[in-house]
């Protein structure tokens, strides 16, 4: 059913939206049939995809409660959609609102620091994501499905709104990575690993033995009782503040340094820590124009992880205000005389 198809896309999106990496996912094309008496109405149109201001990780303004579907004589709308959602999958529908809340943090940095994306550059990755899409199909699907038909069965619209839809869910990608990174560039930042676990004496054993000249990320792959471990311990490279339980002592290392074993609360247990600093880097005022190709390349290297958005989110909700208003410059002629 249709329904099922735009929640899928939906779905999907906030993934997307989220920075989450792409992965390959099985191409399944299920029959798409609507029951007699149900009359859908077309999803609003994306915005124009020329219109690439930080204003497109913004609701759209007024919002108007819109008719989605018809059952009869009753009227389905977006409110009932959400209504619905919250009592079928509760999880979902709040990650939903974090993901209108982070965007817009995203969007008010943006517009104080003068961040904007490039059409050139959201046509790039768009692009590409639709060929890889292309293949996939044809080497899953071959000669039995147009790509315009599987748009139409998986995602519920018509080949030319989901390439508007692709491109505007790029470009909001894209703010998000440029805001989180830009910000970070321009602080103190540092970079570590660490292990945790709840023995002081592991931990202890772990220190001795990184001084003693052993690789860090193999101790922590070996010993660390958290999910990190599977990458040695690593963390993106953070700023003070930074929400997680390594990072005042972070800032007290200098490159190369181990710190000692210390203790944190995590939760309602106790765990024993111990931090090794990576790299050590100083905060830059720049302008962005004069970092975007900088942060391209960071952002193709290293996308962005969920600790980083999580970490943005829980340092700005509640703390950023409104950017002030553009000054308009008064004129600098005389006044003439009446």
């Amino acid at each position: 059913m249709r329904w099922r198809a735009r929640l899928l896309a939906g779905v999907l999106g906030l993934a997307a939206c989220a920075g989450a990496p792409a992965s390959r996912v099985r191409v399944r094309v299920p029959p798409v049939t609507a029951p007699v008496d149900a009359v859908f109405v077309a999803a609003q149109e994306p915005r124009p995809s020329e219109d690439l201001g930080p204003e497109i990780l913004l609701p759209m303004q007024p919002a108007v409660d819109e008719e989605v579907a018809r059952v009869g004589d009753l009227v389905l709308r977006k409110s009932d959609a959400y209504s619905r959602l919250l009592t079928a999958d509760p999880k979902l529908a709040l990650s939903a609102i974090d993901l209108l809340v982070f965007d817009v943090l995203v969007a008010r940095h943006a517009q104080q620091f003068g961040i904007r994306v490039s059409s050139e550059r959201v046509e790039e990755l768009a692009g590409a994501e639709e060929q890889q899409l292309r293949k996939q199909v044809q080497t899953e699907l071959g000669n039995e499905m147009t790509f315009s038909d599987y748009l139409w069965r998986i995602f519920g619209m018509r080949e030319a709104d989901w390439r508007r839809a692709l491109r505007l869910r790029t470009a909001q990608r894209l703010y998000q990575g440029y805001v989180i990174r830009y910000l970070g560039l321009r602080e103190d930042r540092v970079q570590v690993r660490y292990l945790v676990n709840k023995d002081p004496k592991v931990v202890q054993e772990a220190v001795d033995k990184a001084k003693a000249g052993a690789d860090f990320g193999t101790l922590a792959l070996r010993w660390s009782e958290d999910s990190y471990r599977r990458d040695g311990g690593l963390l993106p490279m953070f700023g003070r503040g930074f929400p997680h339980p390594v990072a005042e002592t972070a800032f007290r290392l200098k490159r190369g340094e181990v710190s000692a074993p210390f203790e944190q609360k995590v939760g309602d247990q106790t765990r024993w820590f111990a931090v090794f600093c990576l790299d050590r880097l100083d905060g830059r005022e720049v302008p962005f124009l004069e970092v975007r190709e900088e942060l391209d390349r960071d952002l193709q290297n290293r996308p962005l992880a969920p600790i980083e958005t999580s970490a943005y989110t829980l340092r700005w909700r509640g703390k950023l205000e409104r950017p002030p208003e553009p000054k308009v410059e008064e004129s600098k002629e005389p006044a003439k005389e009446r």
